[in-house]
């Protein structure tokens, strides 16, 4: 799978938005399917060529993902996906405590779960015959510049969870509630409210979601390197963070699947 990173250009969505991503995949005649770790994150995925499943590993249940469907965070392994013929798809990804703000949605009830959406009119014909993926991001900032209209600043548990996710799970739970100025309850209270996670649970989602990513990245590290780049310095620690999110061992989680081309490369 061929993966597009696009930055926004409006730097005052930075509080809700990550960047965009574009995705092109030809499955050709046999289906591939590919796992989905766990992400503390939660994203908007607009279909614009191709179709894919969602698979429920638990159920095993074969669910369509809808055209525009927002996706909220994953707190365990729970889905594959499986892509049939030619794919093509461009996603918002969003700020782990954004999707309550911007689209009016229990953060809590998002947790491992999908919903379709309705985009503004025309917004889908425009970014399917947009000539690249920086005009899609283009058309999208508006759009989201639209949701926020009349959000001012960021609120302190939103940012300490966007600081959070972007240290990969590498900063003190502690230290993030002193600067948010709340007691360690209401810290611990609010984040939930804001990301559907306790922050402690969400710190271990983003450093094996960052190991995940890395493997997949460059199939030729390994997993103790992997999990040292996470931040873990006691690989039995990460087997057990590991196998508490995805019942899996590292060695069988990614086994047969193609790695993901990324461009811009990986910058760390």
């Amino acid at each position: 799978m061929k993966i597009i990173l696009v930055d926004s250009q409006n730097a005052a969505l930075a509080p809700w938005l990550m960047g965009y991503l574009g995705a092109e995949l030809n499955a050709g005649d046999r289906p591939v399917r590919r796992v989905i770790p766990v992400r503390p994150n939660c994203f908007v995925q607009i279909i614009l060529g191709g179709d894919h499943l969602m698979i429920d590993v638990e159920s095993g249940e074969r669910v369509p993902a809808p055209r525009v469907g927002l996706f909220g965070p994953l707190s365990h392994y729970r889905y594959d996906m499986e892509i049939s013929g030619p794919f093509r798809t461009f996603s918002a990804r969003f700020q782990p405590a954004a999707a309550g703000q911007l689209f009016g949605v229990d953060p809590v009830a998002m947790v491992n779960r999908v919903m379709a959406i309705g985009l503004p009119s025309g917004l889908y014909d425009a970014l399917d015959t947009a000539p690249d993926w920086g005009a899609m991001a283009e058309l999208a900032d508006r759009w989201i510049a639209m949701l926020c209209e009349g959000r001012f600043g960021e609120d302190p548990v939103a940012r300490a969870a966007r600081m959070l996710r972007e240290a990969q799970g590498q900063l003190g739970i502690k230290e993030l509630c002193e600067e948010s100025g709340l007691s360690m309850r209401h810290f611990q209270r609010r984040f939930r409210q804001l990301t559907g996670q306790n922050p402690k649970h969400y710190a271990r989602v983003c450093r094996v979601s960052h190991a995940v990513h890395m493997k997949e990245l460059q199939p030729d590290l390994s997993w103790t390197a992997a999990a040292f780049e996470a931040g873990y310095s006691d690989q039995s620690h990460f087997i057990r963070d590991f196998k508490g999110l995805t019942g899996i061992l590292p060695r069988d989680f990614l086994r047969f699947q193609t790695p993901i081309e990324r461009y811009p490369r990986w910058r760390g």
